[in-house]
């Protein structure tokens, strides 16, 4: 045991030969989508494949009014772990999707560091913002940075454009404000 939770390995592996355990059984973060990963995985090994479960970024999300979305790390935990970190927000009040939503309340923002502006973590609150925690998951997982998002061309008008406002905007480049 690892407190109330079952101890696992990077594979999903128990103690015990052959047995695995996924999803909330095994700890946190108790989120669906982390637990749906975890059980492909662990099909694979039971497949003969070889895989370990090493995820750099799991979003959260609260589908509540507004929308919350948290992926990887918050200005605060940054700063608790000793990081320069440049933090820039983008509020949905110059978002063109967000007016046409009529919904101008919220933000994204974004954590990165300061020598190499390696993303370290996002955040938004508005309607809608659960969709854009694939694109913040996939950012941490793919060692992005300020740059890498900021000249990635986004559809207009749509929520995804403050994604890159941000990362312009930590960039000192901000186009909307």
């Amino acid at each position: 045991m690892n407190g109330a939770a079952i101890a696992i390995d990077a594979r999903c592996q128990t103690s015990m030969r052959n047995v695995w355990a996924i999803g909330d059984l095994s700890g946190e973060p108790m989120l669906a989508h982390r637990a749906m990963a975890q059980g492909e995985m662990v099909a694979e090994l039971i497949a003969g494949h070889s895989r370990e479960f090493n995820p750099v970024a799991i979003a959260a999300v609260c589908f509540t009014d507004p929308e919350l979305v948290v992926v990887g790390k918050t200005p605060d935990t940054a700063q608790q772990e000793g990081l320069d970190c440049i933090v820039a927000q983008f509020p949905f009040a110059a978002n063109g999707r967000a007016m046409t939503l009529e919904s101008r309340s919220g933000f994204v923002r974004v954590v990165a560091r300061r020598d190499n502006h390696l993303i370290l973590g996002w955040q938004a609150v508005g309607v809608g913002v659960s969709e854009l925690s694939s694109a913040f998951a996939q950012s941490l997982e793919m060692g992005a940075r300020l740059e890498d998002v900021a000249g990635t061309i986004h559809a207009h008008p749509t929520l995804g454009e403050a994604v890159q406002e941000a990362a312009l905007r930590a960039l000192g480049h901000a186009l909307h404000l």
